[in-house]
């Protein structure tokens, strides 16, 4: 498209089609599975809008030009059908009929019942449309609704022309803008309503009527129009599913470490199982109470196993140093330890039953109740020589502790599942009530006193009296004080980096946002939304649980001048984070639900930085090591809600600048709220963002220089895009979000493994 030129010739083409890399616009029409367009369509642009289409600079804005659907319904007839019988009813002996309201339930748009009402008042014109509908009737609409283009296009514009005059003006255009926004759950002021409706009214008005007529509107939709340019890439190689590693391989090299590590783990807890059964299968006092206390003292052991190795995953400091050594990173899947200190809580539980219920429901009852001649030749040593009763035995020292701490433990367990901590709406009212993070944290230290019984209930056993079987110390001692030494350091480090400037920021969402000098030697990975680069630390928090809204609390308070001064800020860390991995892959896929992109903002800012340094380096000359990473980042982030766009609005606009200089980054931007491309719902949307974006360079719903994307992405065409992108590479894809898409992006990451030539290597975030 030329600068000096009055109209545009959009002539069909392949859908495989590059876009050009000249400095002009190569427009083509990619036809729908669905549209009837074809061959060559002429459309006016006028010149202020083709200098709308470059920046300042010039650079081309756009890649090419698509057409814009429109459908109103995806139901067969069929199931519009059996939606009608489900509400229908006879009145007055005439056949059957729905009440108008129930419209939006027939053609699936119940969600959003104004645009159905809007869409019915358009099929009945200016007859009465608030009176009941027939089966007839409602087969008429359908086949107007799921009908031809031209159809649902004529459909359309009877929705805009409110007083059914012929003629769509601004005001008409506006209340359509507005009435779609709503529906899609967007916020939108009347002034930016009004200036939407004038780029339309600019777009297809070249006569300067001040309305527009059906053959117009039947150009916006038939015709199409510019798009954003973020994410396109030219034609990939063909060779996909070109020697793909068999389905166990796949497997194996998903999951190798876990599994070692599990079975290692596993194999200990039996060994030391049987050695303690068989030792105490051949004990005098076996002749009293069999194999419960074989069973009972085989827990026993894998009990204090268990109780040591529970400290070392949530010893943050050692696992962070470890996982700093490459080749023990290599063997241990150090981003796996929170699981694996869930995996060895279990194992305690388990333990806690097989030790303390046998004890409690068959050897005590047993040694209470056994002959007294054969209590005397068995335990009579270690009673005293008395024969104790039931209670007397639950009032020993090993027995008490033994019970006090089976009562901590099932006061600290519940709370600290996933259940109790985010305070979900499954628990009674009562019990949520008192739950949260806040009761996770403080419960989770009644361990302290676990411990301490835990060596008084080792050193009092009442069937040995040798020293060097009393071994519960000898497990536990290293680990507890090495958590305790780590503890200590914690505090003192934190008192080390005080910070002295903050920034609080407050977002829609109840997002708070930290900014703050980074203390001098302070090193950190990616779990900020800082780069490890940038002269400052910055962190976003969404008030979720009880701590979190605390915190939000305190600096609103702050912020709107309600308290003193902001709280001391003291920062504990750097701790190691499955996404520093990323270093180790020259693509990632960097996939992040809400809130849950954080983590990756810092590795995408990094990114930016590697490239941006490496550019400085080639235009001045030097050569300078340029720290290993990605030479590819792809960031799908899907939110919600619009306002989330706001929490990281200054990184996006930053980083869509250096996408202009090296694509090395490319962002993807979802919003699940509104419809996906080509709902009627979202249609009018779609137009408003491409016209927006090609004459002001910025998109409509992220205020952004990114496109915004409607819906949800599909995974699926992601991993296939990327493996035909990079044919035999390693992509690294991190996930922060919910755990069910986490199961299918795994899924995925082994099914694309394992069918193509690309291997994909999942890692999650705790979320």
């Amino acid at each position: 498209m030329h600068a000096e030129s009055q109209e545009t010739t959009l002539s069909s083409c392949s859908s495989s089609s590059s876009s050009s890399s000249s400095p002009s616009c190569s427009a083509c029409v990619v036809p729908l599975a669905f549209s009837p367009v074809q061959g060559t369509v002429t459309v006016p642009f006028s010149a202020g809008w083709n200098r709308r289409y470059r920046d300042a600079s010039g650079e081309n804005l756009i890649t090419g030009l698509e057409i814009i659907p429109l459908r109103f319904t995806n139901l067969e007839w069929t199931d519009v059908e059996a939606r009608f019988d489900r509400l229908a009813y006879t009145k007055n002996g005439t056949e059957p009929v729905i009440k108008w309201s129930d419209f939006s339930f027939c053609i699936a748009m119940q969600q959003t019942p104004e645009f159905a009402n809007e869409i019915l008042r358009a099929l009945r014109g200016r007859s009465e449309w608030k009176v009941d509908i027939t089966k007839n009737e409602l087969r008429d609409y359908w086949h107007r609704m799921a009908g031809s283009v031209d159809s649902r296009i004529q459909l359309f514009f009877y929705m805009c022309d409110r007083n059914f005059d012929g003629k769509i003006d601004e005001i008409d255009m506006k209340q359509t803008i507005l009435g779609s926004a709503s529906a899609n759950k967007l916020s939108m002021t009347h002034e930016e309503a009004q200036e939407y409706a004038a780029s339309i009214m600019e777009f297809l008005d070249t006569k300067k009527r001040g309305y527009l007529e059906p053959p117009q509107l039947d150009t916006l939709f038939k015709v199409s129009l510019p798009r954003a340019s973020y994410g396109r890439s030219s034609p990939t190689p063909d060779d996909l599913y070109h020697e793909p590693m068999s389905k166990n391989e796949v497997r194996f090299r998903s999951y190798w470490r876990r599994a070692w590590i599990v079975l290692f783990w596993l194999l200990i807890c039996a060994v030391l199982f049987t050695w303690k059964f068989i030792q105490y299968s051949h004990r005098p006092a076996f002749q009293v109470m069999g194999y419960c206390l074989s069973t009972a003292k085989g827990a026993a052991e894998t009990l204090k196993l268990n109780m040591a190795l529970i400290l070392l995953p949530v010893s943050r400091n050692t696992v962070t140093w470890l996982r700093k050594k490459r080749w023990l990173s290599s063997i241990i899947p150090f981003n796996d330890n929170i699981n694996f200190h869930k995996l060895i809580a279990c194992g305690i539980v388990v333990g806690v039953i097989l030790h303390g219920g046998t004890h409690l429901a068959c050897d005590f009852p047993r040694i209470s109740g056994c002959d007294s001649v054969l209590f005397q030749q068995t335990l009579a040593s270690g009673f005293g020589y008395q024969q104790p009763t039931y209670m007397q035995i639950l009032a020993t020292k090993e027995v008490a502790t033994g019970i006090a701490m089976v009562i901590l433990m099932a006061i600290a367990f519940p709370l600290a599942t996933k259940w109790a901590r985010r305070q979900s709406t499954l628990l009674p009212r009562s019990v949520r009530h008192v739950a949260g993070y806040n009761t996770f944290w403080y419960s989770h230290h009644l361990f302290v006193f676990v411990y301490a019984l835990l060596f008084v209930h080792g050193m009092f056993l009442f069937l040995t009296n040798n020293p060097f079987e009393k071994t519960t110390w000898m497990y536990v001692a290293v680990p507890v004080l090495l958590y305790a030494g780590e503890r200590i350091y914690r505090v003192v480090r934190s008192g080390i980096y005080e910070i002295k400037n903050l920034t609080p920021s407050l977002y829609p969402g109840k997002v708070l946002s930290l900014k703050m000098q980074k203390p001098e030697g302070f090193r950190h990975p990616f779990s900020l939304t800082s780069g490890p680069a940038d002269d400052f630390l910055s962190v976003h928090i969404r008030a979720l649980g009880d701590w979190t809204y605390r915190l939000y609390g305190i600096f609103q308070e702050e912020m709107l001048g309600a308290a003193k001064g902001f709280p001391k800020v003291y920062i504990d860390g750097p701790y190691g984070a499955s996404s520093q991995d990323y270093v180790k892959y020259d693509v990632v896929l960097l996939i992040g639900l809400g809130i849950g992109a954080t983590p990756f903002i810092s590795i995408i800012r990094d990114v930016a930085n590697n490239a941006q340094k490496a550019e400085f380096d080639q235009v001045a000359g030097s050569v300078c090591k340029i720290p290993k990473g990605p030479l590819k980042a792809y960031l799908y982030w899907v939110t919600r809600e619009q306002i989330s766009f706001e929490w990281f609005r200054d990184v996006i606009t930053e980083i869509s600048k250096i996408y202009l200089k090296q694509p090395v980054i490319e962002m993807h931007n979802f919003l699940s709220s509104v419809y996906q491309e080509g709902d009627g719902r979202s249609a009018i949307l779609s137009v408003i963002q491409a016209l927006h974006y090609a004459r002001t360079g910025i998109d409509i719903i992220s205020k952004t220089p990114m496109w915004t994307h409607y819906s949800r992405p599909d995974w699926f065409n992601v991993f296939s895009k990327l493996a035909r992108r990079h044919p035999g590479e390693r992509i690294g894809v991190f996930y922060c979000g919910s755990l069910l898409l986490g199961k299918e992006l795994e899924g995925l990451c082994t099914t694309f493994s394992y069918r193509t030539n690309t291997r994909f290597v999942f890692h999650k975030e705790h979320f």
